[in-house]
């Protein structure tokens, strides 16, 4: 007779409690056949009954726990994925804007050395420009010296020549003036004193020596 000690079975002991049921029975003599007690057998039906019912409420629990489970799953994946979209969306669009602004930067520099470069060629066409024209300031002034220096040393010159030409002219006039004049006044001396008459070269001496007294 098989005997309860609980009535909580589970399918395996009860399992368990067929098989060796099946291994303990009587066999039939030539035959593959076994005699059971009806009892131990309603016994083990009798607690089948009652353990699938709870097998399966169990297994629908579990199976319920395990849906409840994945759906937890599902709705922390999604989180976790809505989150992950979000944090990549964040990065994507901080990327694109320090792009842009790496991007504007960059054109602000390539402006800012394209302006300098601009400014330093302006800079030095200027002073090629300023240095040209102050050369070719430089050389006129100096050819224009060069040309006053030389109309000034031929007008100087010139008016050194006439100066002395006028002084010859003018010495060689005032030797014929006190020649005359040596002359005229020996004449008047001898119509003066005819009795003092001297001779004609020795009244002119006299007269230029009065003359250069005068």
């Amino acid at each position: 007779m098989l005997e309860r000690l609980s009535t909580n079975v589970t399918l395996d002991q009860i399992f368990d409690d067929l098989y060796n049921l099946i291994s303990e029975a009587n066999r039939i003599p030539l035959t593959d056949k076994i005699i059971v007690e009806e009892s131990d057998l309603s016994a083990i039906l009798d607690d089948l009954k009652e353990a699938i019912p709870k097998e399966v409420k169990n297994a629908g629990k579990v199976l319920e726990d395990s849906k409840n489970i994945m759906n937890s799953a599902r709705e922390e994946a999604a989180a976790t994925v809505e989150k992950a979209n979000a944090e990549a969306e964040h990065i994507i669009t901080a990327a694109k804007e320090e792009a842009e602004r790496l991007v504007r930067q960059e054109e602000i520099v390539r402006q800012a050395e394209m302006l300098a470069k601009d400014i330093k060629a302006s800079a030095q066409r200027y002073e090629d420009e300023v240095k040209q024209g102050a050369d070719q300031y430089a050389d006129q002034v100096k050819s224009d010296s060069l040309v006053y220096a030389e109309d000034m040393l031929s007008y100087l010159s010139n008016s050194l020549q006439s100066a002395l030409r006028a002084i010859d002219d003018n010495r060689s006039s005032v030797g014929e003036e006190r020649k005359s004049l040596a002359e005229a006044i020996a004449s008047r001396v001898q119509h003066v004193a005819p009795e003092e008459k001297l001779p004609a070269p020795a009244a002119a001496e006299e007269a230029e020596e009065e003359l250069e007294e005068d």
